[in-house]
């Protein structure tokens, strides 16, 4: 039986300067994504969304694999974005849409990094890059009361499809912080997809509100980046189908 792997890919900002980084490795440099996007393309990979999975669960996925973006850093639109448009590739980004600079970080010693502008993210979403929610503030989930929970979480949803006029299907947990609570307030906010860092069922979409993600940052090799899209999770086509559509089997 032929097997199939969907990658999904954690990124959070793209860089082309030292001055640019702090300490915690969450960035990519410009010249090595391009190698990455390069190496997807010889080979046959495809980028999709979540919104392309959501209009057609039942898609051929054979090689594709989605790239995530946390928060909406601007070098997404100066750097990333130039490159994802020579490739003729799309990108899921998660929005943090009441900040305009990264608070969390400058709070734990980061330098300051300004996120994207509205005009950017409409540009972006218009060329077929998904945006999706990543709260309003960027707070650890877990530790937040319901009510807080459903306010950033429905208050962020509601700031996208502002944005972008467009209905937002996927949400990203700030910090991988999570817990059943917060999945079922992303349910019932609406969203049709939740993606984690490290944590959920290494099945791809057994658990659609807790999808795992594959970490991508300036430690990554070539080496390794090949490897961790190559996929080491293979299910039928079949069993993927099934729980993408709703039918999950357990």
């Amino acid at each position: 039986m032929k097997l199939y792997s969907v990658p999904v890919l954690l990124y959070h900002r793209i860089v082309n300067n030292q001055s640019a980084i702090g300490q915690h490795k969450i960035y990519v440099y410009e010249k090595d994504f391009e190698k990455q996007l390069s190496y997807l393309q010889t080979n046959g990979y495809q980028t999709i969304t979540f919104v392309d999975l959501a209009e057609n669960p039942k898609m051929d996925l054979t090689k594709k694999v989605i790239l995530t973006f946390d928060d909406g850093y601007e070098d997404n639109y100066t750097l990333m974005y130039p490159i994802l448009k020579k490739y003729r590739f799309k990108a899921v980004i998660y929005l943090v849409t009441h900040a305009d600079h990264n608070v969390w970080g400058v709070r734990e010693g980061e330098p300051k990094v300004n996120m994207m502008n509205d005009q950017q993210k409409k540009e972006m979403s218009r060329y077929g890059i998904e945006m999706g929610g990543h709260t309003r503030s960027h707070v650890d989930l877990s530790k937040c009361k319901a009510t807080e929970s459903r306010r950033e979480i429905a208050g962020c949803k509601e700031d996208v499809e502002r944005i972008t006029g467009k209905k937002a299907v996927s949400f990203a947990y700030p910090f991988g912080g999570i817990n059943e609570e917060v999945k079922q307030i992303a349910r019932e906010s609406g969203f049709t997809f939740a993606v984690s860092t490290n944590t959920g069922p290494k099945q791809f979409g057994e658990d659609k509100f807790q999808i795992r993600r594959i970490e991508v940052t300036s430690r990554t090799r070539m080496a390794s980046f090949k490897n961790k899209v190559s996929g080491h999770y293979f299910y039928p086509k079949t069993f993927l189908q099934k729980i993408l559509s709703g039918n999950q089997t357990k």
